[in-house]
């Protein structure tokens, strides 16, 4: 066998020789540079449709950090969008962690022997588990299929309220720290269920109470810790990270307060256009907007309510000349969040003549009336209460006796608030 026949054959088993390592290919058959580059160009061009090109290379690689695929050597796949579809990759369940994508050149030659540059690319990227609170497509989905039964649910008022007062008025219903997945103590049990009895029960009460008044706008407070926890991992504990014993997982939680909350939001938007504000607590201050999200996608063809899911902690609603403002409490002192108002709502501030703030957190009601300084005189902040069980840890405490009630607060458009009415859950 001559030297050109056995360079072409170790070029032909090695094809990767064919386009570099010349100088040591030579070295091996005792030759010269140019005579082995001679050879491979040979080889390139009566082998170009098939031994030479590389082949395509996907591979797909699961760890506990995620799904890494990779495409290589590839003139198909040139996005991260190609690299999506080549793995068939389902964005309900994957997203896209990170991604790189790199490129070279690869000189052959064509049937003409005519030198031909081809950019390969190498991408690459890293996937991980959805987290089904964040993904709008995943959370739209279940959110509809979660909800469905709704749909056949006839709310009990069809009728704006029309009382013997006929100027228009905002009814303001506040049921705070609801706490769902909350654990009572023995002798004041505490269910997921409860909660919706008693928060439903509320709401009717409070109509009743109120239909006296025109009723021509609701304005609904959603959050305030209606969920007990922020999460089950690594254990069920508050958004700072402070332990909680739950009655349920927290997903069933989560999905109990949804549902809950479409409920009362029905039965309300039935009567007249509903302002919801969404207010997270430090109980659940990332779920609670989460849930705040999902309202939003499902009332977001109902011209009759508005969901107020913003992300500043304290929120506000003005209606004629009312400023009523909200925060949980959790945050900062009376006096302190009594200096923010005029700031926070300084478009409205000149227009308004009665401002209230409404807090929760502290499941008892509280009145205190800011007049130290001329600029804040009569601002009135109000705590109000809870409808939620004692739990242990509040009992070992002594913190213990409030009554549980959710508030009723009937606004005038140019006169202030009219009326307060309470609904009490029953003792005993």
């Amino acid at each position: 066998m001559n030297r050109n026949k056995e360079i072409i054959k170790y070029l032909l088993e090695n094809p990767d020789k064919q386009n570099r390592d010349y100088a040591n290919t030579a070295a091996m058959f005792g030759t010269n540079y140019e005579q082995v580059r001679s050879v491979a160009r040979k080889i390139r061009g009566a082998h170009s449709n098939n031994k030479t090109k590389k082949k395509e290379k996907l591979s797909m690689e699961e760890g506990p950090e995620g799904r890494f695929i990779i495409a290589e050597d590839t003139t198909r796949v040139k996005s991260l969008d190609d690299l999506l579809k080549a793995f068939s990759v389902d964005d309900s369940e994957w997203e896209v962690d990170w991604y790189d994508i790199g490129t070279y050149e690869q000189t052959g030659f064509d049937n003409e022997r005519k030198p031909v540059t081809i950019t390969m690319y190498r991408c690459k990227a890293k996937l991980k588990k959805v987290d089904p609170f964040k993904n709008l497509q995943t959370t739209r989905k279940a959110l509809m299929e979660d909800l469905s039964y709704l749909s056949a649910r006839k709310p009990k008022h069809k009728k704006i309220i029309k009382g013997q007062d006929t100027t228009a008025h905002l009814l303001e219903i506040g049921a705070y720290d609801l706490h769902i997945g909350k654990i009572g103590i023995i002798g004041d049990e505490y269910s997921m269920d409860i909660a919706e009895e008693r928060l439903m029960k509320a709401i009717e009460h409070l109509l009743m109470r109120a239909s006296a008044f025109t009723i021509d706008k609701i304005l609904f407070v959603v959050g305030n810790d209606l969920l007990n926890t922020d999460g089950d991992k690594p254990i069920p504990r508050t958004t700072k990270g402070t332990p909680q014993f739950n009655s349920d997982h927290h997903i069933e939680m989560y999905k109990k307060a949804r549902r809950l909350m479409i409920m009362a939001i029905d039965e309300l938007a039935s009567i007249c256009p509903v302002h919801v504000v969404v207010m997270p607590g430090n109980h659940d201050e990332e779920c609670i907007m989460y849930l705040g999200d999902a309202l939003e996608l499902y009332y977001e063809k109902n011209d009759n309510v508005l969901v107020d899911n913003t992300r500043p902690l304290m929120k506000g609603l003005k209606y004629g000349k009312n400023l009523i403002a909200f925060d949980h409490g959790h945050k900062m002192k009376a006096e302190k969040a009594v200096q923010i108002l005029p700031q926070r709502f300084k478009e409205m501030w000149s227009d308004v003549d009665y401002v209230e703030l409404h807090r929760g957190h502290l499941h008892g009601v509280h009145h205190n009336k800011i007049g130290a300084t001329k600029e804040y005189s009569g601002i009135t902040v109000r705590n109000l209460g809870s409808m939620c069980a004692t739990d242990q840890w509040h009992d070992d405490k002594g913190y213990v006796g409030n009554i549980k009630r959710a508030h009723g607060f009937v606004w005038s458009k140019n006169n202030g608030l009219q009326a307060e009415f309470y609904y009490n859950v029953p003792i005993g």
